[in-house]
């Protein structure tokens, strides 16, 4: 059986060249609001508003099946096409937010120290002014609508968590393409000129797209607190791992997160729940290799 090949139906410069005008911007939020998210041609022509018919399908005519495409009895709004108006939706292209720094009721994992929230050009930061725990998340202004800003900081962790989570499952966040990942020295991935000695100790995992080059990195904490095991020692111990901020499971120092060796790799990570710990051991794959539980005073 040959291989399936995927090829670029038509130039992206032309793809997105047909949403250059209004009319047709209107075309996909009717069908986005449209039962089944399909419409006949005079329905589409009604909700949008325009008289003249051949103008009309002229527009209709411009999406050539990539965000539009035409059934037996009308139009329907494509995958493409309702990923494009969900981006629009979730103002990533058309809105902005400003918003003064949030102090939390949260402390940092670290330190205890307390932490704050912080929102720039789409980036949500998470951190604390003692110690060098810090969470970064892409999160678009939409995604706060509707939240007072106390609620901001979870509402960025929660999205957060899905663009850690598609990274895993191997799926880029922004493209859907195709996601390598790898364990490596949190020291590698930090762009400063005095990286404590320490850090180089400290295991992360880096998710290169192999289409779009996005570089997710998350800390091994937060990329494997949904794996089964984590989520049955917390499960066993009260604990709702989904329930938990974000930074909850931030694993930023040698305590929490360590290489037991670097060729190949064992990086190591330990959770902490009822007085026992969980400790779950990975390759450079982060492919989990082992998990131990330890008793303490919750044994």
């Amino acid at each position: 059986m040959d291989e399936p090949d995927i090829v670029d139906a038509v130039d992206a410069d032309d793809a997105f060249g047909v949403l250059s005008d209004e009319t047709r911007i209107e075309v996909l939020r009717a069908l986005w609001d449209a039962d089944d998210r399909e419409a006949t041609f005079s329905e589409l022509r009604d909700a949008v508003g325009m008289r003249d018919s051949g103008q009309f399908n002229y527009h209709l005519g411009t999406f050539d099946g990539q965000f539009v495409a035409e059934t037996d009895d009308g139009y329907r709004l494509t995958t493409a096409g309702a990923q494009l108006v969900g981006a629009l939706l979730s103002g990533a292209y058309t809105q902005t937010l400003d918003v003064d720094t949030v102090e939390m009721a949260d402390d940092c994992p670290r330190c205890g120290s307390s932490l704050s929230f912080t929102y720039d050009d789409g980036t949500a930061e998470i951190g604390c002014d003692d110690c060098p725990h810090v969470n970064h998340f892409l999160v678009p202004p939409g995604a706060f609508a509707g939240y007072d800003a106390a609620a901001y900081p979870r509402v960025a962790a929660r999205y957060g968590r899905k663009f850690v989570r598609s990274s895993r499952d191997g799926f880029c966040p922004l493209c859907d393409g195709r996601m390598a990942e790898t364990v490596l020295p949190l020291a590698s991935t930090v762009e400063a000129d005095d990286v404590p000695a320490w850090v180089e100790n400290v295991p992360t995992c880096r998710f290169d797209c192999e289409r779009c080059g996005e570089v997710v990195v998350a800390d091994l904490g937060t990329t494997l607190a949904e794996h089964p095991a984590v989520v049955s020692f917390h499960h066993e111990r009260g604990v709702d791992v989904s329930g938990e901020p974000l930074w909850r499971f931030t694993a930023l120092d040698t305590d929490s997160a360590r290489f037991e060796r670097r060729d190949p790799v064992r990086a190591s990570v330990t959770y902490e729940a009822g007085g026992d710990e969980l400790a779950v051991t990975v390759d450079e794959s982060l492919s989990v290799v082992e998990t131990t539980i330890e008793p303490g005073t919750g044994g």
